[in-house]
């Protein structure tokens, strides 16, 4: 019996030491997609994940919750940044689907409890593709919008000039510098 206890507490260590392991690589990745995000793709875009875990409670008056726990990217602690959101939902008038948020919670990710990191990390791929159809979706009604309204002023007879880079006023003109203002720059 001890020589089994043993070896079973021989196995745990390595198992521990194999988790350690997983967990520093997804937390190297983690960060790395954090960066990318943060420098590459800080377009507004947000996102959510399915849930990878969903508890179900009951609120001091004895209502019946549902605690859902997501990988998300989006605004958190003051900037965009993955994160993990804890949703907490009760029924909607009249429904039996928790349709109705009455609380959110939303941890970066580095932040995490331990088990939260290691259940989140598997929904990053699922994230990252939902992350890219939005952005994709967004560009294309902007797109669409803009040429919506283009031919609306066309319609009213003011013509658009397209796309133009921002300038600062007075730039190459010396005066101060925290007065200046972006302004369109006109194609005559």
């Amino acid at each position: 019996m001890a020589h089994e206890l043993s070896a079973d507490l021989d196995s745990l260590r390595v198992i521990v030491s194999q988790l350690n392991g997983a967990l520093a690589e997804a937390s190297g990745v983690v960060q790395d997609v954090d960066c990318y995000l943060a420098e590459e793709f800080d377009i507004g875009v947000w996102a959510i994940s399915r849930p990878f875990d969903s508890q179900r409670a009951a609120s001091q008056d004895g209502r019946e919750l549902l605690i859902s726990s997501h990988l998300a990217y989006g605004k958190t602690a003051g900037r965009n940044r993955l994160h993990v959101l804890v949703a907490t939902l009760e029924r909607g008038d009249g429904s039996d689907q928790f349709t109705q948020i009455v609380n959110e919670e939303r941890v970066p990710w580095p932040l995490c409890p331990r088990e939260t990191k290691l259940h989140s990390f598997a929904m990053l791929p699922e994230l990252l593709g939902t992350l890219a159809a939005k952005a994709e979706e967004i560009a294309a009604q902007t797109s669409r919008t803009s040429e919506t309204v283009r031919q609306l002023l066309e319609t009213m007879g003011r013509h658009s000039h397209g796309f133009e880079e921002p300038a600062l006023i007075g730039a190459g003109v010396s005066g101060d510098r925290e007065a200046r203002v972006l302004s369109r720059v006109r194609g005559r």
